[in-house]
């Protein structure tokens, strides 16, 4: 579980920014304290969940493209310098010349178990200027697993091991095999690599999963072929239920249709042969789709319908707790942008319940639903702010002073308030009123 992310100089993070996970000394809330909103980790109590506030172009979705780059920088071996494919993108603050050209860094400190780890990074002009490894296992002081850097005048990698957790054979692999864009522990993957730590950290940033849209994802699709269908089952049907749901059943069916001449010399064009043949057995285009059922007057029978002829949010809804069932499952971190969208607020309020009484990861989530802050049991020390200075595109993240707003203080109130920043500034009624008819003449003008 992570416990803490430093950022300096990524997208619109300019100056170094600091998200911490831990848990502050806030009490739960009367009758819920069953919601375990934390995990006790090491001696820490880390946040199971984390939900990112702001206007639109704050920064919010710019955090969650930093966990999809990290986790994409790790577990990839690079194995060109020149090619696109293998290029490290830039993510630079570019408005400033402090910043233009100079590295993104990056610090994610987490544990895995009962070892601790932190692991650094700087990067830029698709080279890894450094990167190092170190671990906290039932020591006061840290160990250091590896220290990487570049020589940029030598043109060359160097990687200093300074402990015995990197044996011998492991170190030659890592030398022949790392290049300026890649990092130490993408290798550990493909080269057989013995090392716990390299394993520890690759498996970690493996699972993380960052999702753009819930609506992105084919219902169909979550559902086939599962390797759990019937637990999956057991969960999903009565959680539907308890949710106000009628859906009491749903099956997954497959159609087939033969591929037509045409479209089969263009698909082996793009695709080539063996592909296609592989993709496309026999010719034949397989169709994955779902239906759920619903009680109807007469008890013994059941009414389908279609997924599209769900309403969105049912859908919506739907997605989500399969999402966080596997994410629970996997034990990995789950991270959605506007993940709440369609989905009623007292039901996204219960489906949190849900993820936090069942699982033992952690869910980041950015959202523009202030009514999440009114959610039953809500603990204030899940909300980060985000806020950006529109004269130089700085973002800035703060979390609420627990000491300056007392708990029956309403937050939702105090952020409409503009008490956080992060709130869209818009002209004052009169001007808006003249406003609305400039635009009017505009878009009108035969109408004058």
């Amino acid at each position: 579980m992570i416990e803490q992310i430093v950022l300096e100089n990524f997208l619109s993070f300019k100056k170094e920014t600091k998200f911490e996970f831990k848990a502050s000394m806030e009490k739960p809330r009367k009758g819920y304290e069953f919601i375990k909103w934390y995990e006790e980790v090491n001696r820490n109590k880390l946040l199971k969940i984390q939900f990112l506030f702001g206007n639109n172009a704050t920064g919010k979705t710019n955090f969650l493209k930093f966990l999809d780059l990290m986790r994409n920088l790790v577990c990839t071996r690079r194995t060109s310098k020149t090619s696109k494919e293998s290029r490290i993108p830039d993510t630079y603050f570019k408005l400033s010349d402090d910043t233009i050209n100079k590295p993104t860094k990056a610090e994610i400190t987490f544990h895995i178990e009962q070892i601790k780890y932190i692991y650094g990074l700087s990067f830029g002009d698709n080279t890894i200027w450094n990167e190092k490894l170190l671990k906290y296992e039932r020591t006061r002081k840290p160990v250091e697993v590896f220290h990487r850097y570049f020589d940029k005048e030598k043109g060359f990698t160097i990687v200093d091991f300074n402990s015995p957790a990197v044996d011998t054979d492991d170190q030659n692999r890592i030398l022949d095999n790392v290049i300026q864009n890649t990092t130490v522990i993408s290798i550990y993957d493909e080269k057989n690599i013995k090392s716990k730590d390299l394993k520890n950290v690759f498996n970690y940033f493996r699972r993380i999963t960052v999702i753009d849209k819930l609506e992105d994802f084919s219902l169909a699709s979550m559902f086939a072929n599962r390797k759990d269908p019937e637990n999956l089952r057991k969960v999903l049907l009565p959680l539907l239920n308890d949710l106000g749901s009628n859906i009491i059943d749903y099956e997954v069916n497959t159609s087939s249709s033969k591929i037509s001449e045409e479209e089969s010399v263009i698909f082996k064009q793009i695709l080539g042969e063996e592909i296609f043949n592989q993709r496309y057995p026999n010719g034949e285009r397989k169709d994955v789709y779902i239906r759920f059922a619903h009680p109807s007057e007469t008890p013994e029978h059941k009414t389908w319908l279609n997924e599209d002829e769900e309403s969105f949010g049912t859908r919506n809804m739907i997605r989500l707790i399969i999402i966080l069932y596997d994410c629970s499952r996997n034990n990995s971190l789950i991270a959605i942008d506007e993940g709440a969208t369609g989905i009623h607020q007292q039901t996204f309020g219960r489906i949190v319940q849900f993820f936090l009484g069942t699982s033992h990861n952690q869910f980041i989530m950015s959202s523009q639903q202030v009514a999440i802050m009114d959610m039953d049991g809500f603990r204030r020390d899940t909300v980060k702010f985000f806020d950006k200075d529109w004269n130089t595109g700085v973002t800035s993240c703060e979390k609420i002073d627990l000491r300056k707003y007392h708990k029956n203080i309403s937050i939702v109130n105090a952020y409409l308030n503009h008490s956080f920043g992060c709130l869209p500034k818009f002209p004052k009624l009169p001007e808006w009123k003249d406003k609305i008819e400039y635009y009017y003449e505009i878009m009108h003008p035969d109408r004058l």
